[in-house]
């Protein structure tokens, strides 16, 4: 849940920024006067017409993505209204095209200061001297990396340094619709997957499925496929990073559990076709037992479903709980900004453990926002309690590349055009041979 609530004189800042500034509107481009920033879409630069009111002023580029907007909006104005001797300009990005025109800004020389980037997207960048270390510079500005859950900065520090501020870290567990489950006698979701899979065989009935599979997502199927593989003791590759051990007996295993669900009926037969945004849906309107996501849907689940009775769980595994792979969203520099300490200092205002709490839907990558209350609720402790089994997604400098080859391979087990030691064999092989050039 996002908390949008301001103190007094934070409200009072913002109000007071937005009698000083407009913005242009994303996509329209229509002025907007309550807005409070300068907002183009990812790609342009104009600036705010608040930066007239002090043509000295620094001005600063974030990048931040549209589900944040209106919180982005405010820490904007707020920062503004305290900092007059500096302008953000505010740009907003979306999930389909903020990596690449990030890759493309940054490779061309034209980057902002400020990105919002997935926490594994940080080690490549950094690999290619392309970001800024933060430790000193954000720490100077009052960055609190000892505040930060060392998972999560783990992910994004590489020999020794650390290039973004996480301010959101979670990972996946199981919504399931109570009262499908009570039709087929169970008041309580099984902890193993073996027992999951004898309920699902008993909750596939009358054109409804137990689950689905997001398979139609790239990122979101290799992503289910792994997680799999790190529940059955597998990895991706081996510790030098050069050679695939998808052809493992964890990695069959892994895509035997996908192939399966689907053939046996179980799962959806047309979860070649989704996506997990459409798996949320169908979880909503009672097509699906149970949903394998994100603690951000509770929320949309509440708003878009109220008549519908469930609640989570974490995933089920071999012989106990299940290994999530676990994910989020930091604030990164880029090598060449003109502005660093400006930066920084807009950097440490909005990763701090207050707007931290603002900027998450699930878990707040602070440990002391972790204790707020917004994030003890019944809804959201089984995620907490499954990211005490979790894994960093992969963050392979190639990986990239590497996911698509996976990716076709899941989709010709799944379609019958080859075993799952086919595919696991032919995966391997092909992402050691990309490797090796």
């Amino acid at each position: 849940m996002k908390r949008n609530q301001m103190k007094k004189g934070a409200a009072l800042a913002l109000a007071l920024a937005m009698g000083m500034s407009m913005m242009t509107g994303c996509g329209s481009k229509q002025s907007a006067p309550d807005a409070p920033a300068g907002e183009t879409q990812a790609g342009e630069s104009k600036e705010t017409k608040g930066a007239e009111s002090n043509k000295d002023a620094v001005t600063i580029q974030w990048w931040s993505p549209n589900w944040d907007e209106p919180e982005s909006r405010e820490m904007v104005a707020e920062f503004e209204a305290e900092h007059p001797d500096i302008k953000v300009e505010l740009v907003i990005t979306d999930w389909d095209t903020y990596k690449s025109k990030i890759t493309t800004a940054i490779s061309a020389g034209n980057a902002p200061e400020l990105f919002t980037i997935l926490l594994t997207d940080v080690v490549p960048f950094a690999d290619k001297e392309l970001l800024e270390p933060l430790d000193e510079l954000g720490g100077n500005a009052g960055v609190d990396f000892g505040d930060i859950l060392k998972p999560a900065l783990d992910i994004v520090s590489t020999n020794g340094k650390a290039y973004g501020v996480p301010f959101r870290y979670d990972g996946s567990g199981i919504y399931y619709n109570v009262d499908m489950l009570a039709a087929a006698g169970y008041d309580s979701f099984p902890e193993t997957w073996d027992e999951m899979v004898a309920m699902s065989e008993k909750l596939a009935v009358d054109g409804k499925y137990a689950f689905a599979w997001p398979l139609g997502n790239q990122a979101n199927a290799v992503t289910r496929l792994v997680q799999q593989v790190y529940t059955y003791g597998g990895d991706v590759m081996d510790e030098s990073g050069e050679k695939c051990l998808l052809n493992s007996d964890a990695g069959k295993k892994a895509l035997g559990n996908i192939v399966d669900s689907i053939q046996q009926g179980y799962a959806s037969k047309s979860s070649s076709e989704y996506d997990n945004t459409k798996m949320r849906e169908l979880f909503g309107q009672g097509q699906l037992a149970f949903n394998f996501t994100g603690p951000f849907d509770v929320d949309t689940l509440k708003t878009d479903y109220p008549e519908l009775n469930f609640k989570t769980a974490v995933i089920p595994g071999d012989g106990g709980m299940g290994v999530t792979t676990a994910n989020g969203w930091c604030v990164a520099m880029a090598a060449n900004s003109k502005h660093k300490e400006e930066a920084a200092q807009f950097l440490a205002y909005i990763t701090n453990p207050e707007n931290q709490a603002r900027l998450t839907d699930s878990f707040p990558a602070s440990k002391t926002a972790m204790e707020y209350e917004q994030f003890s609720s019944e809804y959201l402790k089984p995620f907490a309690d499954q990211l005490d089994n979790s894994k960093p997604e992969p963050t392979y400098s190639r990986w990239a590349e590497m996911e698509p080859i996976i990716y076709n391979y899941i989709q010709g087990a799944v379609a019958g055009n080859m075993t799952v030691d086919e595919a696991c064999e032919g995966m391997a092989k092909d992402v050691d041979a990309l490797l090796a050039y």
